[in-house]
């Protein structure tokens, strides 16, 4: 996953987005000739991005803002750095998220994103529509020690509520949660999050987890909601401030101070639900949210505390 001369290239222009570049200016900042220049940018532009080009004093090229998702597009804009891998298809983000994890290919905290998964998966194996152009489809990939605690019911709480402050910053919104992974809209899913391990056979430790989101934005040709009708701003910068509400809240998840967030979102509170947690389906009121994270149930056999499940 090194970064190309194009990719390079679309950095630089980035930084002086709708402003002329020369390509003198670039062949000397890179040590490359014109030529190559001239065919990275032609990489570039056939590979969707808006780049255009003038001949003259004071022109060259120049990079125009557009729905093209990059990699660069998004470090652009993050507080918090970290490696972004950017594919235009994916059969699931976090397949190839576990994959790089498992052959080592990733060493680091990464993000992977698809403009498109074919095989986008959800909670318990259901499809995850995920059609280009129209949401926003990342997993995190995060290597851990092996002496590092995971409470994986706080790490799927605290990523909702990510998903709900980057909303309320870049839309002026609010959105719901239900138990656990679920992301609703006005009565409506808009997306979910899959949380996932890898295990150390010999030691029965975690050595990583895969914490991925989907969210639709502006598709309306799905079962799911939407966020909006269209965006007024691009998905690279919605892509940046989730990733940065993400890492500002996964140094500290464990304490659970986000919970009270992630309570007054919850939809369900004080309602009746069904939550199916593998092959059993639980039914009672959700009295709460605990301070440890558990979803307090109060059923006919008394009180029980959830970890993990959803919502049906």
């Amino acid at each position: 996953m090194t970064t190309s001369t194009a990719e390079t290239i679309l950095n630089l222009l980035i930084d002086h987005e709708n402003d002329w570049v020369s390509g003198q200016e670039l062949a000397a900042k890179l040590n490359l000739s014109r030529a190559a220049i001239w065919k990275a940018i032609a990489k570039l532009t056939a590979d969707g991005f808006t780049i255009e080009s003038q001949r003259g004093p004071g022109k060259g090229y120049r990079y125009i803002p557009d729905e093209k998702m990059s990699a660069a597009g998004i470090s652009h804009d993050l507080q918090h750095p970290i490696p972004v891998h950017v594919f235009d298809s994916l059969p699931s983000t976090n397949v190839t998220a576990k994959q790089g994890l498992v052959s080592g290919e990733i060493a680091e905290p990464t993000v992977i994103i698809a403009n498109i998964q074919t095989r986008g998966t959800g909670h318990f194996g259901r499809v995850f529509d995920s059609p280009a152009q129209t949401g926003l489809y990342l997993s995190f990939a995060l290597p851990i020690p092996p002496s590092q605690q995971v409470v994986p019911h706080l790490l799927a709480t605290s990523t909702a509520v990510a998903v709900g402050r980057t909303v309320k910053e870049l839309f002026a919104i609010d959105l719901d949660y239900k138990w656990i992974n679920n992301i609703y809209y006005q009565g409506q899913k808009v997306g979910g999050i899959l949380t996932e391990a890898i295990v150390n056979f010999e030691t029965q430790t975690y050595s990583a987890l895969v914490v991925g989101i989907g969210l639709n934005l502006t598709n309306k040709q799905t079962e799911l909601g939407y966020l909006t009708s269209q965006l007024a701003i691009s998905r690279n910068q919605v892509a940046a401030t989730l990733i940065d509400h993400f890492l500002a809240l996964y140094d500290t998840y464990l304490d659970g101070h986000f919970l009270d967030d992630y309570q007054a979102h919850f939809s369900d509170l004080d309602k009746t639900v069904q939550i199916q947690c593998g092959q059993k389906i639980i039914t009672g009121k959700a009295a709460r949210i605990a301070k440890d994270g558990r979803l307090i149930l109060e059923t006919a056999e008394g009180l029980q505390k959830l970890t993990a499940g959803e919502t049906i």
